[in-house]
């Protein structure tokens, strides 16, 4: 078996990224696949993320791949609910602070190619691998907000002018928001405590919370909001399209937490997961993201334009998760 696994991720790792979506036509033949043929993903990629890389993956293995998609936090809910029994194989998504606080539904699982990727976030235990590094940003309207008059900092945020303007997803409901939510209390430490950061926050949303971080880019680019808190990724794909969006990377430095890749307890058909996470890191798929997706690498070397990165606390963020976004919820109820 461990030969058959070897020879496969050579495959793998072949130097062409075919990108030809012929392994799609596969799901029309399931009722004919062996069980050792079978990959169920669980993602909250949005499909012009997930669905290259697996496509891919299902034309050099012959593995056919049944896709469930959702939010973050939806999904790692679903995975505790299942706790190892009738679940998928593979998360595939998710920042991996929030990856780490459900650690105990995944099963350790170390990359072969972990030393040629970033590690600092990486898992001391292998409950997560990562797959692309996602700064975060402030994106402004440029018909509404005059680039001299934006905010430059985590601090501005905070700042009463921008009461009703700021679009932000729940955190409670977005992975991203949390990282963003962790970041802004992180930075702001110095001379602000924990809870006067949230209310202070809270109170400039006014009441106006967004349900998923999709949303926040429609209403920064309708006018419906002058300012949001997004990812990189996200903006520069809008930006390429969209000439009334700019953005902004926090004066004070930023958070640039990668997603990742998990293995799920008891996962029906771990072999192939294996070799699905050994496939998201692999060189093929890290130069997909920098080319046209839009994404850092987690490659040692990659390129990309230097950023000023805050190392964001993630044993912070697991251990005190629960406590934070009880408060979050008590504050916008």
């Amino acid at each position: 078996m461990k030969k058959r696994m070897l020879q496969a991720a050579a495959s793998l790792l072949a130097p062409l990224f075919i990108l030809c979506g012929c392994g799609a036509g596969q799901a029309q033949e399931e009722y004919r696949l062996e069980e050792s043929n079978k990959l169920v993903v669980y993602t909250s990629h949005k499909e012009e993320i997930y669905g290259p890389i697996v496509r891919e993956f299902e034309e050099r293995t012959g593995i056919w791949v049944e896709v469930v998609t959702g939010g973050t936090n939806d999904l790692l809910d679903r995975i505790e609910e299942e706790n190892g029994k009738d679940s998928g194989d593979v998360m595939f998504g998710g920042g991996v602070d929030s990856l780490n606080a459900y650690r105990d539904y995944f099963e350790s699982y170390v990359s072969s190619q972990s030393a040629q990727l970033d590690d600092t976030y990486a898992s001391p235990d292998g409950v997560y691998t990562v797959f692309s590094r996602l700064p975060i940003v402030i994106v402004y309207n440029k018909k509404l907000v005059i680039s001299a008059g934006t905010p430059r900092s985590w601090r501005d945020l905070t700042n009463n002018h921008w009461k009703g303007s700021i679009a932000f997803a729940d955190p409670d409901r977005s992975g991203s928001s949390y990282t963003a939510l962790l970041a802004m209390i992180q930075i702001l430490s110095d001379d602000m405590t924990e809870e006067e950061v949230m209310e202070t926050f809270v109170s400039n949303l006014d009441g106006d919370i967004l349900s998923g971080s999709g949303e926040v880019l429609g209403e920064v680019t309708a006018g419906k909001k002058l300012i949001g808190i997004t990812l990189e990724e996200t903006v520069l794909k809008e930006m390429d399209q969209n000439a009334d969006i700019a953005m902004i990377y926090p004066r004070e430095g930023t958070a640039a937490v990668p997603d990742g890749s998990a293995l799920i307890k008891n996962a029906p058909h771990r072999e192939n997961a294996e070799l699905f996470i050994e496939f998201t890191v692999s060189e093929d798929v890290q130069r997909l993201l920098e080319d046209r997706l839009y994404r850092r690498s987690v490659r040692k070397g990659a390129e990309g334009e230097e950023i000023r990165e805050v190392r964001y606390d993630l044993n912070y963020s697991e251990e005190h998760r629960e406590e934070i976004l009880a408060k979050w919820k008590e504050l916008t109820r």
